[in-house]
């Protein structure tokens, strides 16, 4: 039985199943002598020697064939840091009007419920699963409803403080034309692929992987653009999803 959303009482707020999250785990690789050197010398963050990964996060999202995005919540105000050339012709905004953003500008002029918008805050604070279908709107000021689907996945960590890095991957689809009962459960199969291929592309960088909190991605192209010294990134081997839900529904009729 299909849950309700609050804010859209006649399509369905999907939980699915939650096994496929939890549980899974990456090998944590630890951080050498080597490593704390790289750190030590500024000159090894910086430049040809180094990639950012905010730049690395959009170029992956240029290739995934679908509506998707990714979230830096570590950032200031969790900009968008990527985002997929389905979902620039879902919304018609330009990739250029969308990087460096909070999401919420899909939906302006929408409602919201508290609820929901309470949830979304949860699951950007916590990494914790979120589906509902959302009221968003259109470069072009039309209104669509959104299946977004968000959780949160561990990338690695930063070397000299061990602090684990994470970021927020949603899928979307219009479901607009669709009847409840024909709402696909969450998009459990499509969140593993952007999770794939991040993590394939992060294992075959062979430069030092730096993180800037950069709110534009296209600025960290230019490393004097950014006023902050970059922290050198491990990726994980394997990354590993953060299980849980933002809030468990009560089933329709119990």
């Amino acid at each position: 039985m299909p849950f309700l959303s609050p804010a859209m009482p006649v399509f369905a707020r999907l939980c699915g199943s939650k096994k496929q999250f939890e549980g899974k785990r990456g090998i944590t690789p630890g951080v050498s002598s080597e490593t704390q050197n790289q750190i030590a010398g500024s000159k090894a963050l910086n430049g040809e020697n180094s990639v950012d990964l905010h730049h690395l996060i959009a170029k992956i999202l240029d290739n995934i064939p679908f509506p998707a995005t990714v979230a830096d919540p570590q950032s200031q105000d969790c900009p968008l840091i990527g985002a997929s050339p389905d979902f620039v012709s879902l919304t018609q905004f330009p990739t250029t009007a969308i990087l460096g953003r909070n999401c919420r500008f899909l939906n302006e002029g929408c409602h919201l419920s508290v609820s929901d918008r309470q949830d979304i805050r949860t699951c950007v604070k916590t990494g914790k699963h979120f589906t509902g279908v959302l009221a968003n709107q259109r470069a072009d000021g039309t209104h669509f409803l959104n299946l977004l689907d968000m959780r949160g996945l561990k990338i690695g960590k930063y070397a000299e403080t061990g602090e684990e890095k994470w970021l927020v991957i949603a899928v979307q689809g219009d479901v607009s034309n669709l009847e409840t009962a024909e709402i696909p459960f969450e998009h459990i199969e499509l969140m593993e692929e952007v999770a794939k291929a991040i993590a394939e592309t992060l294992a075959k960088v062979t430069k030092n992987i730096t993180v800037r909190h950069c709110n534009v991605p296209s600025k960290c192209d230019d490393f004097n653009e950014s006023t902050e010294m970059p922290e050198l990134f491990e990726p994980y081997s394997e990354p590993i999803w953060i299980p849980g839900e933002v809030r468990e529904l009560a089933l329709i009729g119990a």
